[in-house]
């Protein structure tokens, strides 16, 4: 995939290695986060074959991880129905059975009540797993880091395989932490672009990803 921005060569996004494009230029910051949030036409994306992209449909904002992303408003109802797809007919079955067995309990206790009460039609399963309340877990969206790891496996899970974008990630992130973001990016294989607005080039903190710098002069390092 490629980034066009005017004035500049495109920017390569290889699937599997963080791309990070920064800048000390607030125009450039300002023209590439709207132009990737799909506010602008900026900036535009296009194949390796020079083919273009909408950045609405081939590309989705995640933002800052700490301020924007909502692991579970945003993938909670997805994951569920991935699950649904993942569970054998078998499984299913046995699912069903053990509701069926805790409706027919709470039926049992109903009659300490003097009033008629009955089970209504066992619910389908898609039901059964929204009203369990599955998520995903605490301890995977409390910090940036964990935040950013789950993101990126869950993309994997729902074989989502659009531009993730990301800003602001060395607020977060020690660069070991960097490191192994980059190797979780690296086997979900999937093409990720950090936009960050830094007044110096940060060459050894980004060293192990693609690093494109355009200073305030508008000269690209």
């Amino acid at each position: 995939m490629k980034l066009t921005y005017y004035g500049y060569r495109p920017f390569d996004i290889a699937s599997g290695k963080l791309t990070v494009l920064a800048t000390a230029a607030p125009k450039i910051y300002r023209d590439l986060v709207m132009g990737l949030r799909g506010d602008t036409e900026s900036v535009r994306l296009a194949t390796d074959d020079f083919d273009l992209l909408n950045n609405q449909r081939d590309a989705h904002w995640y933002g800052d991880p700490l301020l924007e992303i909502d692991l579970n408003g945003l993938f909670q109802r997805k994951l569920q129905a991935q699950l649904l797809k993942t569970l054998s007919n078998q499984q299913v079955v046995q699912l069903t059975g053990d509701w069926q067995q805790l409706l027919t309990q709470i039926l049992g206790t109903s009659y300490l009540m003097d009033v008629p009460m009955a089970v209504p039609e066992t619910p389908e399963l898609v039901k059964l797993i929204k009203l369990s309340g599955l998520r995903l877990a605490e301890d995977s969206t409390q910090t940036p880091y964990a935040i950013l790891e789950t993101l990126i496996k869950t993309l994997e899970e729902l074989h989502d395989q659009r531009l993730t974008v990301l800003t602001n990630v060395s607020h977060y992130l020690q660069v070991p932490q960097l490191e192994a973001l980059g190797k979780v990016v690296a086997e979900a294989d999937l093409p990720v672009i950090v936009i960050e607005f830094s007044e110096t080039r940060q060459v050894n903190y980004f060293k192990s990803c693609q690093y494109y710098y355009i200073d305030r002069d508008f000269v690209l390092w």
